[in-house]
């Protein structure tokens, strides 16, 4: 059994701004080396529970503490130096994370605090930065990097100081699946290299894409539940706490497949596909709509459509759409494919420069 690095022992807070307290009476191990991915529905305290972890609570976050926690040796409350040696994060809003002007000078934020002479600093900020594949844009503004790019050098502000623990409140929220996906497996690497990681995030599938030791999942400030990811999708216990199932379960169940824990729900790639695949198809075949079609009235054209924000990389270029009265329609792509300024035409935030 590896040795405990954070203990939750009869551990209550409450906001002062709440008549109730959002932990209740928590009762939780994790274990130097483990990858536990803590999932809940919204106010379901999982957020909290983080920001107990990282030290934000009690020092950026007011309230009352009953119980105990402690922190890679550290007995809590400390102060946020003091845990920012144990423990690294990156937030969901990655814009709110950036210091430097750069992302050389971002990467170099807690260097530059512990006074690390200037030749030594350089060398791990390159290090650091060729590590997460930042190496050619450290002379970037950190805000103007793509949604992954910007996580990425969130990251590398925190592993500059090779902290034990790594905490990533919704890794996810912001980027693409592809982005998503290699966002993971970089978790991932992390973890191979014997750090221990906490992933608070609803898209459990995406989570899932990579190994995951254990799931805690929160229900009304308490641990609810707390097994290996396999048991927990076995037993079907997701929908129960308003979680939305990764989706080959939800087929599964449609199509009347029994899942059982050893068929290793939680890693797709292990979950007999093939022998699934005639039932879901059959079910799929059975189910599809038919919708009557209707002669469609264009209610927004776009034209010609052209953007730039700094007059020299565009964004949009020559967007040509039509949608029609009655139609539910989905606006994707990658990180920095233009989703964001488009809507801010459409919404008449900003002017197009064409079209």
């Amino acid at each position: 059994m590896k040795e405990p690095i954070i203990t939750f022992d009869h551990f209550s807070f409450q906001y002062y701004a709440q008549s109730e307290p959002t932990l209740q009476d928590i009762h939780l191990t994790i274990h130097r080396g483990e990858k536990v991915l803590i999932a809940g529905k919204s106010g379901s305290g999982k957020s909290t529970l983080g920001h107990c972890i990282n030290g934000l609570i009690p020092n950026a976050y007011r309230g009352e503490i009953k119980g105990r926690l402690t922190i890679d040796g550290v007995e809590c409350p400390a102060s946020l130096f003091t845990l920012s040696k144990h423990v690294g994060t990156v937030l969901q809003d990655s814009d709110g994370q950036f210091i430097g002007l750069n992302v050389g000078e971002d990467i170099a934020f807690a260097l530059e605090n512990d006074l690390i002479p200037q030749g030594d600093m350089k060398q791990r900020v390159a290090t650091i930065a060729k590590r997460v594949g930042l190496d050619q844009l450290l002379d970037h503004d950190p805000h103007l990097l793509s949604g992954g790019q910007k996580q990425r050098c969130s990251l590398a502000g925190v592993m500059v100081d090779d902290v034990d623990i790594l905490l990533f409140d919704e890794p996810l929220a912001n980027l693409d699946p592809a982005t998503g996906k290699r966002a993971i497996e970089f978790i991932d690497e992390l973890h191979q290299q014997g750090k221990t990681i906490i992933i608070i995030e609803h898209r459990i599938e995406d989570v899932l894409h990579c190994p995951v030791d254990r799931m805690i999942i929160m229900e009304d400030g308490k641990v609810a539940l707390d097994s290996t990811p396999d048991d927990v999708l076995a037993t079907g216990q997701l929908k129960r706490f308003g979680m939305r199932e990764p989706l080959y379960i939800t087929a599964c169940e449609y199509s009347g497949v029994a899942i059982h824990q050893e068929d290793h729900p939680s890693r797709f790639e292990q979950f007999r596909p093939a022998q699934l695949q005639e039932r879901i198809r059959a079910w799929y075949m059975h189910h599809q709509p038919t919708a009557e079609k209707q002669q469609p009235i264009p209610l927004l054209t776009l034209e010609h459509l052209a953007y730039s924000y700094d007059g020299v990389v565009p964004i949009l270029q020559d967007v040509q759409a039509e949608i029609h009265e009655g139609e539910m329609v989905a606006l994707v792509g990658k990180n920095g494919a233009g989703k964001s300024t488009l809507s801010k035409i459409l919404t008449g935030f900003i002017k197009p420069d064409q079209g």
